[in-house]
């Protein structure tokens, strides 16, 4: 049975008016250009092990190789990729956040939490380029609800980056996305753990109905 996610070392503080929450880990002072995993930015030591999650999870679109959401790679044999060496472009590209932020322990390794994390640039409508973290939920979507999951979303929003949750169905082959900010805000400004839960599970019975925000 999967654990619950841990907490954070995570409390509030007052600043400027309004109530923050903060963390004790190094991704407090990451910036943008950090936070996008590549290899340069592996934490040293921390290995993919026994996951395979990219293998199976996302879509791979590459002119090399080509695989459907939830279809495992022809290539992974067991917990080994039989084509490492010669892989294609996308995947030699791709690390998930897992691999790259030290606030994320080995609970959050993607096969264990069943949650991929991944990040990705994209431009709002006044043209500047925010930072979006993708929470892709493929297995147990009970994992949001954790205490864990809720601080990890509001010290996110908290800092000003965007997050966005994907929820998975029918062995990873549809899903649906939404922003949580307009969900978790008041909560976030609030400094209310319980609030930023309720709002989480608002997002979640609204994206449950086929209802995109």
């Amino acid at each position: 049975m999967r654990a619950p996610l841990p907490r954070f070392a995570a409390g509030r503080k007052q600043s400027a008016g309004k109530t923050a929450f903060t963390t004790l880990s190094r991704l407090g002072d990451r910036r943008t250009d950090d936070m996008i995993a590549h290899e340069s930015a592996l934490i040293p030591g921390r290995e993919c092990g026994e996951c395979t999650v990219c293998c199976r999870v996302p879509p791979i679109e590459d002119p090399a190789l080509t695989k459907p959401a939830g279809v495992l790679c022809q290539h992974c044999i067991g917990n080994t990729c039989s084509i490492y060496k010669s892989r294609p472009q996308s995947c030699r590209d791709f690390y998930c956040q897992w691999r790259n932020l030290a606030l994320l322990d080995e609970n959050w390794r993607p096969d264990l939490s069943g949650v991929l994390i991944n990040s990705r640039l994209q431009t709002g409508a006044d043209g500047k380029e925010t930072l979006a973290m993708v929470l892709m939920i493929f297995a147990d979507h009970a994992v949001i609800f954790d205490d864990g999951f809720a601080t990890l979303v509001a010290i996110w929003t908290d800092r000003g980056d965007e997050v966005i949750l994907n929820l998975l169905f029918d062995n990873c082959r549809r899903g649906w996305e939404t922003a949580l900010r307009p969900f978790v805000a008041d909560g976030v400004a609030a400094g209310s753990l319980a609030q930023v839960k309720a709002g989480i599970r608002n997002a979640y019975t609204r994206m449950q109905r086929g209802i995109q925000t």
